[in-house]
C-alpha cells in the first residue's frame, strides 16, 4: 500500500478520525507499515542515533570527562565545581551489595541515563567469594590461584565511538584520594558554613568524578589482553537491590539514589593466540599483549602451523586444564579435536596437560563492585517530598492511524506528564493532559491498565483538549500513581492503540526505539503540544531536521 495510498484526499485528513472509512482488515494488516511509510515519506529516514528523546546518544567530548581533584570538588569559589559529594559508602551498605551481586545471576542492566557522576569503589572482588561466585580461578598450571580482579583494568564509559576511560580505576581498586572535600547537610549560607579549607569537611575515599560522560554502557580490559569487555556488567538501582534482598538493604535508602555495578571477570585472550601462525622473529611484538619478548613464548607445532603454548609458570592464563594420555596423543585427529575447541598446550610434562582458556564467567558479577552516584550542586539536597509540583517530562504519541501524511502527525493523539517520586524509585504519577485520538488508546504499566479516555470520563470518539472536542480542566485532568522502574524510562509507560478491526482486537505499541520512526516522543514539560490537524513540522519548523540530526533543537 505504501505512503502513496496515505496522500489520497480529503477524506483522509483528519488524525485518528473517521476510521469507518477504512477497510477495517486491511488496516489491520497494515496499520504500521502504513505509519512507518507515511513517516519516512514526510521527515526523512531517522538517524541511527536518534533515541526520541528517551536515552542519551553519542556525543563529542564538550569538557573533560575525568575530573580527578578531588579537593576542588565541593569547592565554593569555584563555578565549575561545587558538586555535593557522596559520602563513603558504610561496612554494612558494602557487605549488602556484595550479598546481592553473589546472590544473584546475570543482574539486568538499568541505564540511569547519567552525564555527570561520581564513581566509587564498593568491592575487589577475592576478598571474601560467596558460595557461588568463584572470584578466583585455576591458572594454566592447573593449581594456583588466579584472583580474577587483579586482572581487571581500564575502567571505562561507553556509548558506541565515546569511550572514557577512568585512569584511577585498575586492578579491579581505586586509588584513594586523602583530601576529598565533601558536602553534609542543608547549605543555607555556603560562604559562611563550608569555607574551602575546613578541614572537617574532607575525607579520605575510593572516588573519582565523571562529567560529560555516559551510562550507557560499561566495561574493563584484561591485564593480559587488548580486548574489551562490556556484555560482563550489570547496573541496577538500589531499590532493586532493596526488592531483592528485603529489610536488610533498607540501609541502602540514604537519599543519594546510588547505582551499583558489579564486573564478572573473563579470561579475555586475542584472536592471534589461537589457530594463526605467528612470526616473532624480530624480537618484540605488538601482536602479543602486552607486547612480551620472544623467549617468553613458546610454540606448539603441528601440521605445519605454530600454535601458542602456555607458560604454566608464568600463570597468566585461567581456563579449564585436561591431562591427556599418550595414548590420546597418538589417536589420528585428537590434538586437531583439540586444537579445534580451544584446548591450548602447557609447557613442560611432554605436553600432556592442556587448558581451554576462559570460560571464567559464572554470571555472578561481584569480581569488581563499584557505586555510581549523579554529581549535582549545592541546593540539590536529597529530597523530602514524594512529588514535586513540576513534572519530569512530557510524552507526546501518535496513534498509528495515519491520513493525510502532512496534517496527521500532530502527535497529540494521546498526551501526558510524568512526575517521579523524589522518595521510591518505583513509583511515578501520570497526569494526562489531552488525548487527541479516536481509538481505544491504553496506558499500561505494572498494576495498571487505563483506556484513556475512560480516564476523562468521554467516549472513544470525543477527542479532550486538542480544540477539537471537550476541554477539561486542568484539576480534573486523569492523575494517578503507577508502579515503574525509573532506570528505564524509555520503556516504563507502555503504550498501545486498538485499531478495532472487524476480525477483534489488534493492539499495536507505540514505541520509541533508537534509530526506528517513533510513535511517542519523550519531550520536555514545557513542550507546547499541537492542536488539532496541526502538524507538528508547521508548529515546529526544526522538527524534521532534528528527526535526522538529534543534535538539533528543534522546539
Amino acid at each position: 500500500m505504501g505512503a502513496a495510498a496515505l496522500l489520497m484526499g480529503a477524506s483522509f485528513t483528519s488524525c485518528s478520525k473517521d476510521k469507518d472509512l477504512y477497510d477495517p482488515v486491511a488496516q489491520a494488516q497494515n496499520f504500521l507499515k502504513n505509519y512507518e511509510a507515511a513517516f519516512v515519506e514526510v521527515f526523512g529516514q531517522p538517524s541511527a542515533d536518534q533515541t526520541w528523546g528517551f536515552g542519551t546518544a553519542a556525543k563529542a567530548r564538550v569538557t573533560r570527562a575525568v575530573f580527578a581533584n578531588g579537593n576542588e570538588w565541593a569547592a565554593n569559589d569555584r563555578d565549575d565545581c561545587k558538586y555535593m559529594v557522596p559520602p563513603a559508602l558504610t561496612d554494612e551498605q558494602k557487605n549488602v551489595v556484595i550479598k546481592y551481586f553473589q546472590t544473584v545471576q546475570n543482574p539486568a542492566y538499568q541505564d540511569p541515563q547519567w552525564t555527570d557522576y561520581f564513581i566509587q569503589q564498593v568491592y575487589k572482588g577475592g576478598d571474601k567469594p560467596g558460595e557461588n561466585s568463584a572470584e578466583k580461578y585455576k591458572a594454566a598450571n592447573g593449581s594456583t590461584d588466579i584472583v580474577g580482579s587483579d586482572h581487571m583494568d581500564h575502567l571505562a564509559a561507553i556509548n558506541g565511538d565515546f569511550v572514557d576511560h577512568n585512569e584511577n580505576f585498575n586492578h579491579g581498586d581505586c586509588s584513594e584520594y586523602g583530601n576529598v572535600l565533601d558536602y553534609k547537610g542543608t547549605l543555607t549560607n555556603v560562604e559562611e558554613t563550608y569555607p574551602v579549607n575546613d578541614n572537617e569537611h574532607r575525607h579520605a575515599d575510593k572516588i573519582n568524578l565523571m562529567l560529560n560522560s555516559t551510562t550507557a554502557s560499561f566495561g574493563y580490559y584484561n591485564s593480559n589482553s587488548s580486548v574489551r569487555r562490556t556484555e560482563y556488567t550489570g547496573l541496577v538501582s538500589y531499590q532493586t537491590i532493596i526488592n531483592t534482598l528485603g529489610a536488610e538493604a533498607n540501609c541502602l535508602n540514604d537519599g543519594w539514589n546510588r547505582s551499583f555495578m558489579g564486573f564478572d571477570f573473563e579470561m579475555m585472550v586475542d584472536d592471534q593466540i589461537f589457530a594463526k601462525e605467528l612470526d616473532y622473529s624480530a624480537g618484540w611484538s605488538a601482536d602479543i599483549p602486552g607486547g612480551f619478548p620472544v623467549k617468553d613464548y613458546i610454540w606448539f607445532e603441528w601440521n605445519g602451523k605454530k600454535y601458542h603454548m602456555l607458560v604454566a609458570e608464568q600463570n597468566m592464563y585461567c581456563g579449564t586444564p585436561l591431562d591427556i594420555t599418550d595414548a590420546q596423543v597418538q589417536e589420528a585427529g585428537f590434538i586437531d579435536n583439540l586444537l579445534a575447541e580451544g584446548y591450548l598446550p602447557v609447557v613442560g610434562g611432554a605436553n600432556k596437560k592442556w587448558v581451554k582458556v576462559g570460560g571464567c564467567a559464572d554470571g555472578y558479577f561481584s569480581d569488581w563492585i563499584v557505586t555510581l552516584t549523579e554529581a549535582k550542586h549545592y541546593g540539590d539536597v536529597p529530597p523530602t517530598e514524594e512529588y514535586l509540583d513540576t513534572p519530569d517530562y512530557r510524552i507526546i504519541a501518535e496513534d498509528l492511524n495515519v491520513g493525510d501524511a502532512r496534517s496527521d502527525f500532530d502527535f497529540n493523539d494521546i498526551v501526558f506528564d510524568v512526575y517521579y517520586n523524589q522518595l521510591d524509585a518505583t513509583k511515578a504519577k501520570i497526569k494526562v493532559q489531552a488525548a487527541g485520538g479516536t481509538m481505544p488508546l491504553e496506558i499500561r504499566t505494572a498494576g495498571l491498565t487505563a483506556e484513556v479516555h475512560n480516564l476523562f470520563g468521554v467516549a472513544t470518539t470525543d477527542m479532550v483538549n486538542t480544540g477539537a472536542g471537550p476541554t477539561v480542566a486542568d484539576a480534573n485532568k486523569p492523575f494517578f500513581e503507577v508502579t515503574i522502574d525509573k532506570s528505564v524510562a524509555d520503556d516504563n509507560i507502555k503504550l498501545y492503540v486498538n485499531n478495532g478491526t472487524a476480525e477483534g482486537p489488534a493492539w499495536n505499541e507505540l514505541t520509541a526505539q533508537r534509530g526506528r520512526v517513533a510513535s511517542k516522543i519523550k519531550v520536555a514539560h514545557t513542550y507546547q503540544y499541537c492542536s488539532e490537524r496541526e502538524d507538528i513540522e508547521v508548529k515546529y519548523p526544526l522538527f524534521k531536521q532534528w528527526v535526522k540530526d538529534p543534535s538539533v533543537k528543534w522546539y
